[in-house]
């Protein structure tokens, strides 16, 4: 079975609970639960030749990860390569107010030369792939808070499978991000653990 037919079936089959406390009231408790939503290839893509990038769209059309359906949050969203002109118009603006002496200590160097492929829903952080130099077909997600560029991924398969195999500091990140607010329930809330039907229990790390 080829490599990202394993992921495919790894993220349709994976899902599981976030236990959470509310914020400011941790005595109170509520548990939600995830799964994660792919739709199928655009039978046309090309691509870039950019490590993993032709593999993983020639597998996804498009991918949400950890989706809360009741809420709409989620923690990752890959986009459809229709999308990613849009997303590079609501990314570009924050890097606005850098000046030609300051790029050197805020900017990669590839920051001229990437594909705004994804974006954590409902924050304002974005995640990249270069596509030129040493950095070429890594994951990074932009930060808007720290102005930060993180690694979280090698190729846009590799991100996501250290997405389905989350450590503590990982879910703390995406627990900063959710916060599973309802129609029916204003309250904020924060993960605390994941259980998941691979077995797994991830606390968050404090």
């Amino acid at each position: 079975m080829p490599v990202l037919e394993q992921l495919r079936s790894a993220v349709q089959s994976h899902s599981g609970q976030f236990v959470c406390s509310e914020i400011h009231h941790a005595k109170n408790s509520k548990t939600v639960h995830f799964r994660h939503l792919g739709t199928p290839p655009e039978p046309d893509f090309s691509g870039l030749e950019v490590n993993g990038l032709r593999d993983f769209y020639s597998t996804f059309g498009e991918l949400t990860l950890y989706l809360e359906e009741e809420s709409g949050d989620a923690a990752y969203f890959l986009a459809n390569p229709s999308q990613w002109e849009s997303l590079d118009s609501d990314f570009r603006p924050w890097l606005e107010g850098i000046g030609d002496d300051e790029a050197d200590d805020y900017l990669p160097d590839w920051i001229s030369n990437c594909i705004v492929v994804g974006e954590i829903p409902r924050s304002g952080n974005y995640l990249l792939i270069p596509t030129t130099g040493p950095e070429t077909g890594k994951v990074f997600e932009f930060e808007h808070d720290g102005f930060e560029f993180i690694e979280l991924g090698t190729s846009l398969p590799d991100f996501v499978e250290r997405t389905l195999d989350l450590d503590p500091s990982r879910l703390a990140a995406i627990a900063s991000h959710v916060r599973f607010i309802t129609e029916n329930d204003g309250r904020p809330w924060w993960i605390e653990e994941l259980h998941d039907n691979r077995g797994n229990v991830i606390h968050t790390e404090a």
